[in-house]
């Protein structure tokens, strides 16, 4: 069966409230086992067997709404060189600029690397979200990986959460999780409203907006 007849019409419309003056509005999109982890294999292997065909259908679609999208260095490096995302404006958060330049996601759209040795500098993360808002993006998908997910989220930038929940179990004290990074301490632990769901054969697909955003335009 084709994914996209299997995926119906999810995420095939999707709105999101306008964007701050001073920043884009930002979602993240990941695929997770049950037990939480975002591989299936080591971390510098694909991921491409975590989520099914409808799974990546649904990532493409949601790409589709981003003006740009987000990935760091390690991520980038570890997905097959012919991953092409939707969104037309790419960037690579790396610190050493080590980034495969043969990769699709950097040489089939405009590509930047945000980092101490690349064309987009800055001083922390919400000075690098002014440049992309001055840019004119309104919308950024951030993928990965998990301590790119954290520094966003610790940083309080993160507005919505798009999550594939795959029927498998991984395992493992040091494997990557949807978001890891340093703990929040209970009064800081952020709260989210379910906006939608689905489930698709064994997959559900969840979309969660921070509780204290404003609603859909």
């Amino acid at each position: 069966m084709n994914p996209s007849e299997t995926a119906g019409d999810i995420y095939q419309s999707l709105a999101f409230p306008s964007a701050a003056v001073d920043r884009p509005y930002v979602f993240i999109n990941m695929a997770t086992t049950i037990d939480g982890k975002i591989l299936t294999g080591e971390r510098d292997e694909s991921v491409h067997d975590l989520g099914s065909a409808v799974d990546h259908e649904l990532m493409r679609r949601i790409e589709r709404h981003a003006q740009a999208v987000l990935v760091g260095a390690q991520t980038l490096r570890a997905t097959p060189s012919k991953w092409n995302p939707q969104s037309p404006i790419r960037i690579v958060l790396s610190k050493s600029g080590d980034v495969p330049k043969e990769s699709r996601f950097l040489t089939d759209g405009e590509s930047h690397i945000a980092g101490p040795t690349g064309d987009l500098l800055f001083r922390d993360l919400p000075d690098l979200l002014r440049q992309l808002r001055q840019r004119g993006i309104e919308r950024l998908l951030i993928l990965g990986g998990s301590e790119v997910n954290a520094q966003f989220l610790h940083t309080g930038l993160v507005d919505e959460l798009f999550l594939t929940l795959a029927p498998k179990i991984k395992l493992g004290r040091d494997v990557p999780t949807y978001a890891d990074g340093e703990a929040l301490a209970r009064s800081l632990v952020q709260s989210y409203d379910l906006v939608e769901h689905h489930a698709v054969g064994n997959e559900i697909f969840a979309r969660y907006r921070r509780a204290d955003r404003q609603s859909e335009s």
